[in-house]
């Protein structure tokens, strides 16, 4: 986003996590999701970053707080609210994301006569240093996805980039694609669909196949004067009274011949020959909200939800029903407990019929199959690797330790002197040091600062070819 030297002002409030910052270029790819509501203006955004980069600084707008930020990965950052500018959220690795909600306010945001939201996502002021819109620092963005997720009701009219890349319309999603750009501004244009073109939105139309040119209400309907929820055209009875019940000819009826008109009737569909009272209601002794006729489990306890029978109701089918059972979703076919839960037998929080490692130690941590936590793939579990960051590949003993055959210090892996005596100091590829560079090991030189060049023995002196000892 941009920025002035005095604020911040709210451009492109989808994204107003806008300026990410390394020590040196990177490769970064940004991906910003926004999702539309229902309102045209409120929505849920997603920023993602992915980077070569070793830190981010990922600064964000002075208004926005940290509650604000309700999902943040990883987890492991810091806050800075000192700045007179922005809020930094610094990152120790490659990758992050964070989503919060919002809403579109003025400026970016307007309304043209005809309902037509325009969404405009930089109000025209450049920053010190020359970035607008959405920007990135100190290199461009090696990769840029943009993308509005719209609720179906809504259509899209056009839109538009200041920077060049390829628009995607899917699905009722915008995505715009671009590569190697910065200092992004967009404009996107949309409206709540109105199918039968009665001026009243689908949304809010009860009548969607009103008749061209036809008159509606509010609701998008043709006139019912007498507002019995019969038009006009069809109304047989056009004067029938406030609130009372019509048929489909807009008059009033006894459509379960229960003897009550339906004008008085509670219970209009009475089964036929039931008992009922003076509302037209059949009896119902345990108030469950089925009938004494046709209640096959006459006692069901109070407040108990029931089936058209009056007998309890198990959603799940596990055999406990539902005022009884803790977890009202198990799936069909898995045994239960008394209260109507998939039984857990080693109790590592997986249930035995998605768990695939059974019996798992009380107390370790394991992942959504069961089983133990692996962390570096070493085929050590996390609980018993004294090495919990062997690179992968390598090979490790059973504490998931890489092998050091020579015990030098230098593990296989990188050793290229695999055969090094014991106690021999080595460098660290783990080969003996050689300090006058004579060719001669240091443990077995006996003239351990023969200068650079001369020929030696095979203990490391120069040669004394006469004999003189010189």
């Amino acid at each position: 986003m941009s920025a002035t030297p005095s604020r911040l002002p709210r451009v492109v409030a989808a994204c107003a996590l806008y300026a990410f910052c390394t020590a040196a270029p990177a490769n970064t790819v940004s991906e910003t999701l926004i999702f539309l509501q229902a309102d045209g203006q409120a929505y849920l955004t997603q920023r993602a970053i992915r980077s070569d980069a070793p830190e981010h600084r990922f600064h964000v707008d002075k208004s926005l707080t940290l509650d604000q930020l309700g999902y943040i990965d990883p987890n492991d950052f810091t806050w800075n609210d000192d700045g007179a500018q922005t809020n930094v959220l610094t990152f120790k690795q490659g990758d992050f994301t964070v989503m919060y909600p919002g809403s579109f306010d003025a400026p970016e945001l307007t309304r043209e006569a005809d309902g037509t939201f325009v969404y405009n996502s930089w109000d025209g002021q450049t920053r010190e240093d020359g970035h607008f819109g959405m920007w990135h620092e100190p290199g461009n963005f090696t990769r840029f996805n943009y993308a509005w997720i719209l609720p179906a009701h809504f259509e899209l009219i056009d839109y538009v980039s200041n920077r060049d890349g390829q628009w995607v319309e899917r699905n009722n999603t915008l995505t715009f694609f671009a590569t190697d750009v910065n200092d992004l501004t967009f404009s996107i244009r949309y409206r709540e669909r109105d199918h039968d073109g009665d001026g009243v939105v689908d949304r809010l139309d009860r009548c969607p196949n009103s008749v061209p040119d036809t008159a509606v209400n509010a609701q998008g309907c043709e006139r019912d004067t007498d507002g019995d929820g019969v038009l006009d055209f069809d109304d047989r009875c056009p004067r029938t009274a406030a609130g009372l019940a019509v048929d489909s000819t807009g008059c009033e009826p006894d459509r379960d011949g229960d003897g009550v008109a339906d004008v008085r009737d509670l219970c209009g569909r009475t089964p036929t020959g039931a008992i009922v009272d003076a509302d037209g209601c059949g009896l119902d002794s345990d108030g469950d909200g089925i009938s004494d006729a046709v209640d096959n489990c006459p006692g069901t306890p109070q407040g108990a939800l029931v089936d058209r029978r009056g007998c309890e109701i198990d959603c799940d089918d596990d055999g406990v029903v539902n005022s009884a059972d803790q977890c009202p979703r198990t799936a069909a076919g898995h045994a239960v407990d008394d209260k109507g839960c998939e039984l857990d037998s080693d109790s590592d929080g997986v249930v035995d019929a998605l768990d695939q490692c059974a019996d798992t130690p009380q107390g370790r941590t394991i992942d959504d199959k069961g089983c133990e936590l692996d962390s570096d793939g070493d085929g050590v579990v996390d609980a018993l690797d004294q090495c919990a960051d062997t690179p992968r590949g390598r090979t490790v003993d059973s504490n998931g330790c890489e092998l050091d055959s020579d015990g030098d210090g230098v593990v296989d892996a990188l050793d290229q002197c695999a055969d090094t005596p014991q106690d021999r100091t080595v460098d660290d590829k783990g080969c003996e040091l050689d300090s006058d560079g004579d060719g001669v090991v240091d443990a077995l030189d006996q003239c351990a600062d023969t200068p650079r060049g001369r020929t030696v023995d095979s203990n490391g002196c120069e040669l004394d070819s006469d004999g003189d000892g010189v």
